[in-house]
């Protein structure tokens, strides 16, 4: 039975953060805006039941023709911007960039437990 109330495991802005540093870790630094939440969406539809608990913070929302949106992601987003880990390629935003360099992305990797950086490296894959 999931948690219906309470502090998530890994919350949208990590599992975001985690994700951007693995991708920076591998030299995938300029990534395509509009896949990021497709593919996600996608490998949550893959993931075996027990990774589940990366996703409990992240809601999606799928359109009639296919598209996949998540305010949860793109708020991630935003807030990494703001921080200047990440920057959105002008003049249409289409990409962004990945500012942190392999020390840094293993800074902030210290931190998450060793599973979480398992999973989001097939994740990684995709892109």
């Amino acid at each position: 039975m999931r948690t219906v109330c309470g502090k998530p495991l890994v919350s949208a802005y990590s599992f975001v953060k985690y994700l951007c540093a693995i991708l920076a870790k591998q030299g995938k630094v300029i990534v395509d805006l509009s896949a990021i939440t497709y593919n996600i969406f996608c490998f949550k539809e893959k993931v075996s039941e027990k990774d589940l608990y990366l996703f409990d913070d992240i809601e999606f929302r799928t359109g009639i023709d296919n598209s996949v949106a998540s305010s949860d992601i793109s708020e991630g987003l935003n807030s990494l911007q703001t921080f200047g880990i990440i920057g959105k390629l002008n003049p249409t935003y289409e990409k962004i960039v990945i500012y942190l360099t392999p020390e840094e992305a293993n800074t902030i990797l210290e931190s998450c437990d060793q599973r979480i950086v398992t999973v989001l490296n097939e994740l990684a894959q995709v892109f």
